[in-house]
């Protein structure tokens, strides 16, 4: 079957799978509608029929659909990846939200042959948005068109004063108020009580609210009340103080319900009266729209009376009574959650109720705020979905995956198993889910898998292993990794575990075979290159000789800086054959990585055409191994003129370093490196990069991608070479058309006087 056959019916299956959580659709070249699956239908509202061709543009909101129109014409002509954002329009009138994602389908031999795309509803992301949006606009009116100076000091030195504010200091200008302290403007008769005031609010305690006497900036004098509390302003903490001018209460009251009936939030006041029972004798407009009753009604009653009068249930009346009654007695705001019904209809709200003391600090007025909590059953849902979502990659992984509980005895219980952990055990997944481990699996295979837990809890971290699965007429290697989940206690409360057909660690042992066998011909490689090296010699030498007997005018000297020219060719071949071939380091000395960018980056930067920008990133701390600076230098400097000459057009090529700590990882253990703490430098470009094709041999002997006479094929071979002897190891990542990143891994150096590790430490 071919590759697009493969496609073909890959897409089959995704465009048949009812569970699937987006909308999917598929176009020509031209952007007509092929087939969409049931979700993008049910999303829509329409049939796929009515989705054929370009009757999908239906759907979309006709406010909308020249956008949308546009962006898929120059999705199609640019070939580039479609992201855009709008609205549908269900046939019953109902407005969606979605957002649209679709790239280009092609075929076995990479030509274009269509579009794939999802549709996702959006519509409870871009409503939580605009509420997030309401809600910053409604805090910023409630600063800046409060009718109450709103100031911010830190000290007493005065940060912000919004406009109110400076309106009722009668101050021309904010200078006249910012970078002032506070006391200025307090008359020396209540000085101590504000610094009183200033003090406990330093030391944490809350502050009811007082009156004092000040004066304005032109001179005269006003009665304000004032309540502070902390905040954070420019990131550092500060005071946040409210003051009201209530030298014409009347009028600042008048103002003051402007400002809470423009709240969309219900907020009402209770006193309490001299029996102790507390009444209503405010609430705004969003506070009767909520509860859908008239402010005459429920003014001057008392919960209890509500709840005779129906409103809402006793229970629900007694519980406000005992938290105005909270309030009142602990001095500061009390936050509760509760659902019920009021009026017949239900509710879901999260209240503040804010204690208000009066002069003898007794509280006698309770100020209530009301939150609707139906954004956070929202997010429950969402999280509800998002649960889904994990079954459903767990459930569609190729691996093997379970997760283990700890029982109060020990033992383990397996919660979670998928289909594939059942098919690899060769088990019915009810035998797996709900049971212990002992119960689930043969005798010995539970034993042994017991130890394997305990294993991982004495490790504290992730352990693998290979273990073989076996049952009558049935043998399977697979590579299993747990992973341990500690409580806050540090107790180990659950394991995760995988697992894998065995055969992809089988190909990393045949990689390992081959760089075995690049080994071998580099030792080959070597033996020839020093015969080769001595007759080399020997050829220039001669000509060497021949030359100085030749008469200047010879026509013969032509023919002989040939040979001669071709011969030091041959010579630096032999060179770089040897640097290939040779098992070790010439010197170990502690080499500084910045030293070694530093000199190198000089070299390079004169062979860099202007277009090409080098950029060097280090991070602090120590930066030095144990090795050969030239040899070092080589490997480098074969990098960067590798990425040099990616990047024909210009672009940029990065340093950067880095420390990384390796685990007992088998994957490095393959490759030579030992466990501990190592030097990453990256090595990236933004050039051509390279297809999956040239990436797995640009480390082969004598390859190369460069033209005839401007490659041996031998540089990154050798500097790969230079790198393992050094402990370390290279390797490559590139995206064709994306650039490439070269990865050095080199062993930190240990403390002077400490015997180096061959693998670092």
């Amino acid at each position: 079957m071919t590759e697009g056959h493969h496609a073909d019916r890959g897409l089959d299956g995704l465009f048949a799978l009812d569970l699937f959580p987006v909308g999917v659709f598929q176009t020509d070249l031209l952007g007509r509608c092929l087939r969409v699956n049931p979700r993008w239908c049910a999303l829509a509202g329409r049939t796929a029929e009515e989705a054929h061709g370009y009757g999908y543009l239906d759907a979309i909101h006709p406010d909308d659909r020249p956008r949308v129109i546009e962006a898929t014409r120059q999705h199609i002509e640019t070939d580039r990846p479609l992201r855009i954002e709008y609205r549908i329009v269900r046939p019953n009138g109902e407005v969606r939200w979605v957002l649209a994602q679709a790239t280009a389908l092609h075929g076995p031999g990479g030509e274009r042959t269509g579009y794939l795309g999802t549709v996702t509803d959006i519509t409870g992301r871009i409503e939580a948005e605009q509420a997030l949006r309401e809600s910053e606009e409604r805090y910023r009116n409630l600063i800046e068109l409060n009718p109450d100076l709103v100031t911010v000091h830190r000290g007493g030195v005065m940060l912000y004063v919004n406009e109110a504010g400076l309106r009722m200091m009668r101050a021309r200008e904010p200078s006249d108020m910012v970078g002032h302290h506070i006391l200025e403007f307090v008359r020396p008769e209540f000085r101590d009580l504000a610094v009183d005031r200033m003090r406990r609010l330093a030391a944490g305690e809350p502050l009811e609210p007082a009156e004092m006497e000040i004066t304005r900036c032109d001179g005269t004098t006003a009665w304000i009340e004032t309540v502070a509390s902390r905040t954070v302003y420019g990131g550092e903490p500060a005071v946040q103080l409210w003051a009201r001018d209530i030298t014409e209460r009347r009028k600042v009251e008048v103002l003051y319900r402007a400002v809470v009936e423009s709240v969309r939030d219900p907020i009402w006041i209770a006193d309490r009266d001299d029996a102790g029972a507390w009444r209503l004798v405010f609430a705004n407009a969003a506070y009767c729209r909520g509860a859908r009753v008239e402010l005459a009604d429920i003014l001057g009653k008392t919960s209890m009376d509500l709840a005779a009068a129906g409103y809402l249930s006793e229970r629900l009346a007694r519980e406000r009574e005992q938290y105005y009654r909270q309030a009142a007695e602990a001095g500061r705001a009390v936050e509760y959650e509760m659902r019920g019904e009021w009026n017949g209809r239900p509710f879901h709200i999260m209240t503040t109720l804010t204690p208000v003391a009066g002069q003898d600090g007794v509280c006698r007025r309770i100020v209530g705020w009301s939150r609707d909590l139906s954004r956070r059953l929202e997010q429950e849902r969402r999280l509800a979905e998002s649960e889904r979502n994990y079954r459903a990659v767990v459930e569609g992984t190729s691996d093997a995956l379970w997760v283990a509980e700890k029982e109060p005895d020990g033992g383990w219980r397996i919660a979670l198993a998928n289909a594939r952990a059942a098919e690899i055990l060769q088990l019915p997944l009810e035998r797996l889910t709900g049971r212990r481990v002992e119960e689930a699996l043969p005798p010995e295979a539970a034993r042994r898998a017991l130890e394997r837990y305990r294993q991982a809890e004495a490790a504290g971290g992730p352990i693998e292993y290979e273990n073989v699965i076996e049952r009558p007429g049935y043998r399977r290697e697979v590579v299993t990794h747990l992973t341990p989940v500690f409580d806050e206690a540090g107790r180990c409360v659950r394991i995760i575990g995988s697992a894998r057909d065995a055969a992809d660690r089988r190909k990393a042992e045949l990689a390992l075979l081959q760089a075995q066998k690049l080994e071998s011909l580099g030792v080959l490689a070597g033996g020839i290159a020093h015969d080769f090296n001595n007759l080399l010699t020997t050829i220039l030498g001669n000509l060497f000789l021949v030359r100085t007997e030749l008469p200047p005018d010879s026509p013969l000297r032509v023919y002989l800086d040939d040979a001669a020219l071709a011969g030091e060719r041959g010579a630096e071949l032999v060179r770089k054959l040897l640097s290939f071939s040779r098992p070790g380091i010439a010197a170990r000395e502690r080499v500084s990585l910045t030293r070694l960018f530093d000199e190198t980056v000089a070299l390079v930067r004169r062979t860099l055409t202007p277009a090409i920008q080098l950029a060097v990133h280090s991070e602090p701390g120590d930066d030095t191994v144990i090795g050969e600076f030239a040899g070092l230098q080589q490997v480098l400097l074969n990098l960067l003129l590798n990425a040099r000459d990616a990047m024909p057009e210009g672009g940029t090529v990065t340093i950067l370093r880095r420390t990384r700590e390796l685990g007992p990882d088998p994957a490095w253990a393959r490759r030579g490196l030992l466990p501990g703490v190592y030097h990453e430098v990256a090595v990236s470009d933004t050039g051509t990069g390279m297809p999956p094709e040239l990436l797995s041999r640009i480390f082969d002997p004598f390859f190369t991608t460069k033209g005839i006479g401007k490659g041996t094929g031998l540089g990154l071979s050798t500097a790969l070479s230079i790198v393992r002897a050094h402990g370390g190891w290279l390797e490559a990542e590139s995206v064709e058309g994306q650039g490439s990143t070269f990865r050095i891994l080199l062993p930190v150096a240990p403390p002077p006087g400490e015997e180096p590790p061959a693998g670092g430490r």
